[in-house]
């Protein structure tokens, strides 16, 4: 139960909405795309809501077929079928709802929205935590929450970054009871800040007046410190330092997200996806350790190998995670300027140390630079099986937004050569040699990329220059095409 709903319209809506607050855009230009998003919108609420099972709730359940007119169904191995409502899986949905509110006065959709996360406050409330994210969730038809068969029934978010403004315009109390939860819950060791991915209801306690002591990173520690999963963590305390004014949150949000910092490899600038070492399974539940260690280890015996010190652990550069720090540093200003250097810092260092522009492609390395391009690896595990060979990741459209995105907020002509490097390479055009010169766009560009969109949208915010203002405008039309199928309303 870690998969997301992948339907575009789902992304559609939101990068719509953001799309039609460009004050360059004129209302006639922008009606095509209030209306699609408010299409969508209304069918959501006609045809999304819990109507499954004994009770009727608030909720909204996580999919629905277009051409029957079902909701999306998770099947068992034993043959039941669950209809999943994952609050997780619908934070963007959320944003979308609110932001159709503020865009067209019209007070339904965000009150459609507080319906659900007040539902799942008071009916749902799991001490201090929710029933969402990787592995669990409510099942409409049955009235009862889930869980995925491999797992217990713990909290997961990876990468969700749920609308906690929105929570908090709903339920204050409730909202501060859930992030203050969400740091007890997944927080193992307060003195170096080791955490589970994993969490369950844990008594708050002292919270953030407990002891920090920082440790050597790489630490043999009792939890795996992804970076997606570290991410929602730090994020949720800073959003609730700035929803409170309370220092102390932000503390700690620093604290977490110094951690992946201290990693950073000083020859190449590398930073690791994790700050820690476990003894995870390596090949099955006889053999634990380092998943890295194990099946890179003996083959680079003169390096420091484990999973922190590994480039792109799962095949692809970690844009999304930057992009929240990047994003939150951007939310709080000057308090928040640690998050945005350390995407800054990131970012430059994918380019510099990892990034070919020849085949606009990120090479996998270990941290210190050593590549591991074309590595056979030799046995079994967690990172591929035996004769996987190791390959480059060709950047796509979410890395040319990373990099719109921070060259907008840093200016750095390197973050913008990487942009113009990206953007070649994925055939949407030149965006020029600098933010002052005229860009030579693809005319007739076919992407309906959601993340290209967001990327020329940065660009116009960064020049003002209408040229990516207008790419913006092919994509979103590019979307409706490709993706607003049989609109009912």
């Amino acid at each position: 139960m870690t998969r997301r709903p992948k339907h575009t319209v789902f992304f559609l809506t939101l990068m719509s909405t953001l799309f039609l607050t460009e004050p360059a855009m004129s209302q006639p230009d922008a009606t095509r795309y209030i209306e699609a998003v408010q299409t969508f919108a209304d069918n959501a609420l006609t045809l999304g809501k819990d109507v499954y099972g004994p009770k009727h709730t608030p909720l909204f359940v996580d999919g629905i077929n277009i051409d029957t007119r079902a909701p999306a169904t998770w099947k068992q191995t034993d043959g039941r079928e669950w209809v999943i409502s994952n609050l997780g899986n619908q934070q963007i949905f959320f944003r979308t709802l609110d932001g159709l509110t503020g865009l067209t006065g019209d007070a339904r959709y965000r009150s459609a929205a507080q319906d659900a996360l007040r539902y799942t406050f008071n009916d749902l409330w799991w001490d201090g935590l929710i029933p969402w994210g990787g592995h669990m969730a409510y099942d409409a038809t049955t009235d009862t929450v889930v869980w995925a068969e491999d797992k217990a029934k713990v909290q997961e978010l990876k990468c969700h970054y749920p609308h906690y403004e929105l929570m908090w315009q709903t339920d204050p109390d409730k909202t501060r009871s859930l992030i203050e939860h969400i740091w007890s819950g997944h927080i193992l060791d307060w003195s170096n800040l080791d955490f589970n991915r994993h969490a369950t209801p844990t008594p708050t306690g002292d919270l953030w007046d407990q002891a920090y002591e920082g440790s050597p990173v790489f630490f043999w520690g009792k939890g795996l410190t992804f970076l997606n999963a570290g991410s929602d963590i730090f994020y949720a305390a800073a959003v609730l330092s700035h929803l409170t004014s309370d220092p102390k949150p932000l503390v700690w949000a620093k604290r977490l997200a110094a951690r992946y910092d201290e990693t950073r490899n000083p020859k190449t600038g590398l930073s690791g996806y994790q700050f820690s070492q476990t003894h995870a399974w390596c090949d099955g539940p006889k053999i634990r350790g380092d998943r890295a260690q194990y099946q890179y280890g003996d083959a680079f015996k003169d390096h420091h190998v484990a999973e922190g010190t590994l480039f792109m652990p799962y095949r692809r550069p970690s844009s999304k995670e930057q992009i929240c720090q990047l994003l939150t540093g951007e939310l709080l200003g000057e308090n928040g300027r640690e998050f945005a250097q350390y995407a800054l810092t990131e970012v430059t260092a994918w380019g510099k140390a990892a990034y070919r522009k020849s085949d606009n492609a990120f090479i996998p390395m270990l941290t210190d630079g050593t590549p591991l391009e074309g590595f056979v690896i030799p046995k079994e595990g967690y990172f591929g099986p035996k004769g996987r060979v190791v390959q480059a990741a060709t950047a796509g459209t979410t890395e040319l937004w990373v990099y719109a995105l921070a060259c907008r907020i840093a200016g750095d002509p390197f973050l913008w050569d990487m942009a113009r490097n990206i953007a070649l390479g994925i055939d949407l055009g030149d965006i020029g040699a600098a933010p002052d010169e005229a860009p030579q766009l693809t005319p007739h560009t076919n992407t309906a990329s959601t993340s290209a969109l967001l990327a020329f949208l940065e660009l116009h915010r960064k020049t003002g220059r209408t040229e990516y203002l207008d790419m913006a405008c092919q994509i979103g039309d590019n979307i409706l095409q490709k993706c607003f199928k049989k609109a009912m309303r």
